[in-house]
């Protein structure tokens, strides 16, 4: 458990993923979290979200910044992203619910 707020986890999480950083990246997440939303099936715990991300966060030509962001009560982040792969921007919505200082369950929405 960690004082951290839901809005800091986020940061620390998008700071990991820019610094293409997996074990920051992938410690940011409670070890049975879920994604869904980047694959055709949800991403289910801690190794399973290392082994997807890992390739990706060896790219140094994908990068994210969060255009704006809203807390929902304590627990859920809503960011509005946007996702740059080899100089071409994707628009993303994405939630984060954060539980005891780690997500355990983020959702993309890709426009």
């Amino acid at each position: 458990m960690t004082d951290r707020t839901a809005h800091d986890t986020v940061q620390a999480q998008l700071d990991a993923f820019n610094a293409h950083d997996l074990d920051a990246f992938v410690a940011t997440y409670a070890a049975d979290a879920v994604i869904t939303g980047v694959a055709a099936e949800p991403i289910v715990g801690a190794s399973a979200i290392r082994a997807f991300y890992e390739p990706r966060l060896q790219n140094p030509e994908l990068s994210c910044t969060i255009e704006t962001s809203v807390l929902f009560g304590t627990r859920w982040v809503v960011a509005q992203e946007q996702v740059v792969n080899g100089g071409v921007a994707t628009e993303t919505i994405a939630t984060f619910d954060v539980v005891d200082g780690l997500i355990a369950r983020a959702s993309m929405l890709k426009a």
